[in-house]
């Protein structure tokens, strides 16, 4: 059982916390990441969701729901161990965006990390695949239907504020 930490529509606590899979409560939000990988070469590392899961065999960036009693720079750090093997520390993450929708807030963090494809270790029942690739391939990939839709709308809206 996972338990989320619950907000208001301004993230701030209600001290409360809610069982994910459970319907949330009008005005209830929980807090969520996702961790955009870059290399030196520009690309980012994206990953294909388990075709048993809501969207599955389309692209994605690392991420997920930020436990009961974590920061979500906490969350980030484990997501991205749990799902591709990388271990990062909190001072190398960048939050760049937060995004809310519907009864969540996403923040969105960026890695500058080196990493071989070969050593990246996928979490089964999450992620069958993983790859880099330049913000141009992933334009395609979005235009040709490969990302996860509401990845692909971030993407999008935040790929420019990482130029800056």
């Amino acid at each position: 059982m996972e338990l989320w930490d619950l907000y208001d529509k301004d993230r701030k606590p209600l001290n409360r916390t809610h069982v994910r899979g459970e319907a949330f409560a009008e005005g209830e939000y929980y807090v969520s990441c996702e961790i955009w990988v870059r290399n030196s070469k520009g690309e980012f590392l994206i990953t294909k969701r388990h075709p048993d899961k809501k969207a599955g065999n389309l692209w994605e960036f690392a991420g997920g729901g930020t436990l009961a009693g974590e920061t979500t720079t906490q969350s980030a750090v484990r997501e991205l161990k749990e799902e591709t093997g990388i271990q990062s520390q909190e001072s190398e993450l960048q939050l760049f965006a937060t995004y809310q929708h519907k009864n969540y807030f996403l923040d969105l963090f960026l890695l500058n990390k080196d990493v071989e494809i070969s050593d990246i270790v996928l979490q089964p029942g999450e992620t069958i695949d993983a790859k880099w690739a330049s913000e141009e391939t992933i334009l395609q990939m979005i235009d040709n239907e490969e990302f996860v839709y509401s990845v692909s709308l971030r993407f999008k809206t935040y790929k420019d504020s990482l130029k800056k």
